[in-house]
């Protein structure tokens, strides 16, 4: 199922919040973490854009291997 949510909406869930466009989320985890290169917003702010890292390249969206690697992790049976 895809949910699209903007970050300043009302209704956007809490973990979904302050985060860049785009931010792709696969059970609620960034298919792109690590540091980023801003603090943490204040209620209020607006939107903010985010780019990514693609090898040496700086592109606007997560790569799709990322955003393939993180659906195939999330499809895995459950072990344990």
């Amino acid at each position: 199922m895809w949910t699209e949510w903007g970050s300043d909406d009302p209704e956007c869930p809490e973990h979904a919040r302050n985060l860049g466009s785009p931010t792709v989320l696969v059970n609620g985890e960034d298919v792109a973490p690590g540091p980023h290169p801003w603090a943490p917003r204040e209620p209020g702010d607006g939107p903010r854009c985010r780019v990514y890292r693609d090898n040496d390249a700086i592109v606007p969206a997560p790569p799709v291997r990322r955003v393939v690697d993180a659906i195939t992790k999330a499809l895995r049976p459950s072990v344990g």
